[in-house]
């Protein structure tokens, strides 16, 4: 039997590419993370993870996404800390944030 990751979330030999959550920083196979990049200075949900540049990734789960904008960690992650975060949308879930004009999901 191999080991699991420290994080027990996967076993990096055997699923693929893995990334670290923004939010959580606990670390997951890239298919289960939701990949954000910036588009311009607004920060907006890379579905296709195909956009260009820099990408920080993060749990679909509203939790994750709380806690990366209680750390700024997202603009940290994509170099540029003055990226305005507050209105990221998660695919699937109802935004609490006022600033849905800030929030494009390509893909």
């Amino acid at each position: 039997m191999e080991p699991s990751s420290p994080s027990g979330d996967i076993d990096a030999r055997s699923h693929g590419p893995v990334r670290t959550c923004v939010g959580c920083r606990r670390q997951a196979s890239r298919s289960v993370l939701v990949r954000l990049a910036l588009d311009g200075d607004r920060v907006v949900v890379d579905e296709r993870k195909e956009l260009p540049g820099r990408g920080a990734w993060l749990h679909p789960d509203s939790d994750c996404l709380a806690l990366a904008l209680r750390r700024s960690s997202i603009g940290r992650a994509l170099r540029s800390p003055g990226a305005d975060a507050s209105g990221v949308a998660l695919p699937g879930h109802a935004s609490t944030e006022t600033a849905t004009s800030a929030i494009e999901v390509k893909g």
